[in-house]
């Protein structure tokens, strides 16, 4: 095995689409689409060689740790494992179980920039980076679409209810992306945007409240297939503004873009009490009345990460505006480069 192996993978913005990705509801809808864009808010997971025969999984930005004697003893913990690292140490337990007679000896560490519960799609990231860290450092070789779908499988292990789709992707690719949902699985679409203009018209704001997607998801989810029809006329809306903003995106039509996104937003709102609150309602309100012409929140709402899509020229105004009101604003890139691993 390498003495050190280390993964990133960056996170996302979805400007789209979001809970359609969900199984089966894109099943169940005509076209079902999501775009989202990388950011360089990265998920890194970090595997280090070590001579004392244990296992030690150490989350740095949660300020948890724990450590094993064995493979075996991590797969005994999984049961009663803390929530800040039950994803990894089931990672870590399904590649290190498999290692044989080489019974590794190892310390993992993760971290993640984007705040918790932030709506960036952190978890799953982090998920993908550390998958490609163990793949490589176990000397599997699984395929970019096999490690996605263990990382999702573990991933909903973990969750104890679906998980969605869309934040593999990005992690796993990079870029800007229009991924079509179908019977056959995810079709992955780079679109050829400009991201410097891109980042021009966008603000990624974090409310300070971290969210639980599972909470809002569950809920959309369960509500759909209770028969619901506004939810389903909602989701409809949403794949409606989604196919909207993937043609004002290639067309580099940024005013058309952002009308994509409050479209989106309005439709998102009557899916369920739990996506907004009054603070998400102030922020946007007060940032369109500062140059943006509207704002949505990232991933399945309740708090987390707030983008607006500003007019042309008042992305610092837009950006004053939210810090006024408590919003802290996310200085990121978009970026084209999906997991990238390196070993020593």
């Amino acid at each position: 095995m390498p003495d050190r192996v280390e993964a990133r993978a960056p996170t996302r913005i979805d400007l789209g689409g979001g809970t359609i990705d969900l199984w089966p509801l894109y099943l169940l809808h005509d076209d079902p689409l999501t775009v989202n864009a990388a950011i360089d808010l990265y998920a890194r997971a970090a595997i280090e060689s070590t001579r004392d025969g244990s296992i030690e999984v150490v989350s740095a930005d949660r300020g948890r740790k724990a450590r094993f004697d064995s493979a075996e003893g991590l797969r005994a913990a999984l049961r009663g494992a803390p929530a800040e690292l039950e994803f990894p140490m089931r990672l870590a337990s399904h590649f290190l179980s498999q290692a044989g007679a080489r019974r590794p000896s190892c310390r993992i560490t993760t971290e993640c920039q984007a705040p918790a519960g932030s709506g960036l799609g952190g978890s799953s990231t982090l998920g993908i980076a550390l998958a490609a860290a163990l793949d490589r450092y176990t000397f599997r070789g699984l395929s970019g679409e096999d490690l996605l779908r263990l990382t999702r499988s573990i991933e909903t292990q973990v969750l104890r209810i679906p998980t969605g789709e869309q934040d593999y992707h990005p992690a796993r690719h990079g870029g800007i992306l229009a991924l079509h949902y179908g019977v056959e699985g995810t079709r992955v679409e780079r679109l050829a945007v400009d991201a410097t203009a891109l980042w021009r018209r966008t603000v990624l704001i974090f409310t300070g409240v971290s969210r639980s997607s599972g909470i809002s998801n569950w809920d959309m989810l369960k509500r759909h297939l209770d028969g619901d029809p506004d939810v389903r006329d909602a989701l409809d809306r949403i794949i409606a503004a989604t196919h909207a903003m993937r043609r004002a995106l290639l067309a580099a039509d940024w005013d058309a873009a952002g009308e994509a996104l409050g479209a989106e937003w309005e439709a998102r709102k009557r899916m369920s009490p739990t996506v907004t609150n009054e603070a998400i309602d102030r922020l946007i309100e007060g940032a369109r009345s500062a140059g943006a012409i509207a704002g949505k929140v990232c991933g399945a709402g309740g708090g987390g990460c707030v983008v607006l899509w500003v007019k042309d020229g008042t992305r610092e105004q837009v950006a004053g505006s939210a810090v006024k009101q408590g919003a802290a604003v996310l200085d990121c890139r978009f970026v084209p480069e999906g997991v990238s691993v390196t070993e020593s």
